[in-house]
């Protein structure tokens, strides 16, 4: 696909991988839409883009809540209004939350589900009409290697995921032959400001990595995007999940239970 020109709107595009991918877009020469909750900062990342990535022709901030189909659907207006048209969706917004699943209220869980996976859907449903009277156009669906397999401790975080690339497999196929095409990206943990902000539940902790960059992540992106590829799974161990999966799913099993164990601060 030719980027120069396009149109590339970026949900969560105010810093980590979504930033990170709109500076990757803005280098190819596309013009990039950037949607985010936080204002400020949001537009902190636009005009950072501005002046340090001069291929990029054309930057917009959208202060936007995914989780509100309405706030969506007048954001895309004005990406439509201010570009013409709509050409590459990045759903990338995303909140996380980590921690025992018996531990976790049930709250929590619909307040990730909103973002992770309805603010996707409510994104979606904005822009397949253009792109359908376009006749082309792709979606990019952040996942997670979670959504491979049940990690220990992200089960919520993890379902959203696995929610929205059932949706994606089941809509790519619905779109076979309108010009549309649909990847799902899968990274695996990456390092940015998303786990700073998460709730934690139970005496658990993180994997200490190394993490990718969010740099890395915005590159396969940009490249599942030029080269119309319809999954894409990220890191090392990610690509041995899904591998082992196939040809031994009762030893992913025994890795899940060891995995559980080493990150449980303290036995019960």
């Amino acid at each position: 696909m030719k980027l120069a020109g396009a149109c590339v709107i970026i949900t969560g595009g105010s810093q980590g991988i979504g930033l990170a991918t709109a500076r990757a877009f803005g280098r190819a020469g596309a013009r990039v839409a950037l949607a985010a909750r936080g204002a400020e900062q949001l537009e902190a990342a636009a005009k950072s883009i501005r002046e340090r990535v001069a291929e990029c022709p054309q930057v917009l901030a959208l202060p936007c809540d995914v989780a509100d189909g309405e706030a969506v659907r007048r954001a895309f207006e004005e990406v439509l209004r201010a570009m013409g048209r709509m050409d590459v969706l990045v759903n990338n917004a995303g909140v996380s939350l980590y921690g025992e699943a018996e531990a976790t209220p049930v709250d929590a869980v619909r307040k990730v589900m909103e973002v992770n996976y309805f603010g996707a859907v409510n994104c979606i449903a904005a822009v397949l009409p253009v792109m359908r009277k376009q006749g082309s156009g792709v979606i990019v669906n952040v996942a997670s290697v979670a959504a491979l397999h049940g990690v220990p401790f992200l089960a919520a975080y993890g379902a959203t995921k696995a929610a929205l690339v059932s949706y994606s497999q089941s809509l790519r196929a619905e779109l076979h032959g309108s010009g549309i095409d649909l990847a799902t990206v899968y990274p695996g943990y990456t390092e940015t400001e998303l786990f700073s902000k998460e709730e934690v539940y139970g005496a658990v902790h993180r994997p200490a990595g190394p993490y990718d960059s969010p740099e890395t992540v915005a590159e396969a992106i940009v490249e599942a995007v030029r080269r119309r590829r319809t999954e894409v799974v990220l890191s090392r161990d990610g690509r041995r999940l899904a591998l082992a999966r196939r040809l031994a799913p009762w030893l992913v099993e025994v890795a899940m239970v060891r995995l559980a164990k080493a990150l449980r601060d303290g036995q019960r």
